[in-house]
């Protein structure tokens, strides 16, 4: 399917995909390129790409899909650095978190003749870097491509038949609606889980009560052991979106507050109804992988 693939940055997802792409065999040749000393050997190590380059411009030669797979932080600077080396023959797609900022970055400093689809695969992991790389890390999820007005409808067929390679389902989605609705159920729970840690932690009682921590913190907490620099650059680049979910999201917990205060008898009632919402929303991913 595709002659050669460039992956620019190597880390979780960037590996991910080499691997997943190699593992296919529909590439005749996958490169890689990242500032990390060492990581491009490391990957060609573990299989997720056939060669590594250490000039940017290498990677970009020729390529006939150029993946950008590093945190939206060094998107722009990347976009600029990438301008003078794309040739209308080259795809441009990306993975980053945030999808309007990035998309209006890619019009701005990209060529106009050369192809650029937003997109953002709906996975990942609170461990990050090569080494915890997968192939299988696609299979299933949604997959975003958020074209715009300006998007080439050849390129965009392009990518969603590669996203399709990976094993995901391609969701097809505006970007301001893309990083609206982001913003609640990727990031908020993020911020969720990093209030919860910092406000447990810093009680004097901590040390005592760590010990009794199990299943639920950990579930809850898990999110605060992802990466502060792209956290922090989603929460720059989608901050309007986002504080409007923190909105939604603290006055939901003052209400809760006050009712527990009163000692509200109809509290189950309120719990009652998010279960439900839990149940139907696991049951309808459990009948998206049976079908």
């Amino acid at each position: 399917m595709f002659r050669r693939v460039a992956i620019i940055g190597l880390g979780l997802i960037g590996g991910s995909i080499g691997m997943a792409l190699r593992k296919a065999k529909v590439a005749q040749q996958v490169v890689g390129y990242d500032l990390g000393k060492g990581v491009g050997d490391h990957a060609c190590n573990l299989g997720a790409i056939d060669e590594s380059c250490a000039v940017l411009a290498d990677v970009v030669s020729d390529a006939e899909l150029l993946i950008l797979a590093t945190p939206v932080g060094p998107m722009r600077a990347l976009l600029q650095d990438i301008a003078s080396f794309v040739t209308p023959e080259t795809i441009v797609t990306d993975v980053a978190s945030t999808k309007v900022q990035v998309i209006s970055w890619a019009e701005e400093l990209l060529p106009s003749s050369v192809a650029f689809v937003g997109g953002h695969p709906m996975t990942g992991k609170e461990l990050t870097g090569i080494a915890f790389a997968d192939p299988a890390l696609f299979q299933n999820c949604i997959y975003c491509l958020t074209p715009t007005a300006r998007t080439n409808r050849m390129a965009l067929n392009k990518v969603a038949a590669f996203v399709e390679v990976l094993g995901a389902h391609v969701h097809f989605l505006d970007p301001a609606e893309h990083d609206e609705q982001v913003a609640g159920v990727s990031h908020l729970p993020f911020l969720a889980s990093i209030a919860l840690v910092n406000a447990v932690a810093a009680n004097p009682m901590w040390a005592d009560a760590s010990l009794l921590a199990a299943g639920g913190f950990r579930d809850m907490s898990r999110l605060a052991a992802g990466s502060p620099e792209m956290y922090r650059d989603i929460c720059i680049t989608n901050s309007t979106a986002i504080t409007q979910w923190l909105d939604e999201y603290i006055n939901g917990l003052c209400i809760l507050r006050e009712r527990i205060s009163s000692h509200d008898s109809s509290l189950d009632e309120t719990f009652a109804h998010a279960q439900q919402l839990r149940y139907s929303l696991f049951s309808s991913f459990l009948r998206e992988d049976r079908n």
